[in-house]
């Protein structure tokens, strides 16, 4: 009898506590307290108690299935977010490896440029010095030109004035032979002289000068004849000389045109070969050129799509966090209505008089 009476009492005790904590849980939730108006709205009524538990069950059954399409919405939701996150980070890696690569070559491709811009730069600079070396030996050969030129004008001018002398020189001498003139006269032959300017520097000049003022001294026609024998024999010489300095000069000038047309063509020669060296230092810098700005592009629209891709991510993966954070906040908040729920019932199965007089009380107090 006293075992019974201790057992009554624990299950009493265990069920008020349990009541108490029942009601305390339901008045701390919004929820909670619109399930207890809704209680004492279908205890105020005349329907019977099964209709209530009838509700309370299908309402609980309702949120049960709301939270298992939410598990399952969450499921797909999460699949799709790791697959998609997945994706964007493969392509994430896929591009860092790429613009890293890129990186590489266009360090590698920096030197191989500017060393063939530099090699171009010295072979310019060789063509420009060959095209100079030219410039400077056409000029200097127009000059040598231009004062072979005068140098032979020159000669041709003193032929033709000795040629005078000369012929002048030899009707003197035979019209005094022929006794139709005097010695004295060769004062005039003189005078011939200085009207050939250009006989001057030539050698025997001066010689023959000489000879002819002595000979405008003689006062014996032997002497006289003698002398003028001599002159004419110095004529003669003075000819020979310019027509030898005008042959050393043609060779002259010859030898020098030979030596230039050699030069230049020697210089044509290395001037040629520097040129086609060019054109192909030329193209092998365009195209190292090309592919450095080729490759710098590409990396540049790498670096771009990996920093969209980035930020595709960031913005995924922080909606996928906050679905997430929704879905574990609506799965709490429906846990605790399924738990609430269970308390409604319990109590209106278990505590149904209890639960009615504490509800009026309430309803009496508001």
């Amino acid at each position: 009898m006293k075992l019974l009476l201790f057992v009554l009492f624990v299950y009493t005790y265990a069920t008020s506590a349990q009541y108490r904590q029942a009601m305390e849980d339901l008045n701390d939730d919004n929820f909670g307290q619109t399930l207890l108006e809704t209680i004492q709205m279908h205890i105020q009524s005349d329907e019977p108690v099964g209709n209530l538990v009838n509700m309370l069950q299908n309402l609980q059954s309702q949120v049960e299935k709301v939270q298992t399409k939410s598990e399952e919405q969450h499921k797909r939701i999460s699949t799709n977010c790791y697959i998609n996150l997945g994706q964007l980070n493969d392509q994430i890696d896929n591009y860092k490896i790429k613009s890293v690569t890129l990186k590489s070559y266009i360090e590698t491709l920096n030197p191989n440029v500017k060393q063939s811009v530099a090699m171009v730069e010295r072979k310019q600079k060789e063509i420009d010095d060959y095209k100079q070396e030219l410039k400077q030996a056409a000029q200097k050969r127009e000059k040598e030109h231009e004062t072979y030129n005068n140098i032979l004008d020159n000669l041709e001018q003193a032929l033709f004035g000795f040629h005078q002398i000369k012929q002048a020189f030899n009707q003197f001498i035979d019209s005094v032979q022929k006794g139709q003139r005097k010695f004295e006269s060769f004062v005039e032959m003189k005078q011939i002289l200085k009207q050939v300017k250009h006989t001057y520097k030539l050698e025997g000049y001066k010689h023959f000068v000489q000879l002819l003022q002595s000979l405008s001294k003689q006062t014996s026609e032997e002497e006289a004849l003698k002398l003028a024998i001599q002159l004419s024999t110095i004529l003669k010489q003075i000819e020979s000389y310019i027509q030898t300095e005008r042959t050393r000069e043609d060779q002259a000038d010859l030898s020098r045109e030979t030596a230039y047309n050699d030069y230049k063509a020697q210089i044509a020669d290395l001037l040629n070969e520097a040129s086609k060296s060019l054109t192909e230092m030329t193209g092998i810098l365009d195209s190292q050129s090309n592919e450095l700005k080729q490759s710098e592009n590409e990396k540049k629209e790498v670096d771009v799509r990996l920093q969209n891709k980035m930020k595709e991510f960031d913005n995924i993966q922080a909606e996928c966090s906050i679905l997430d954070q929704e879905y574990q906040q609506s799965t709490k908040q429906r846990n605790q209505q399924t738990k609430l729920l269970d308390q409604a019932i319990l109590l209106t199965t278990t505590s149904l008089g209890q639960l009615k007089n504490d509800l009026l009380k309430h309803a009496e107090v508001y």
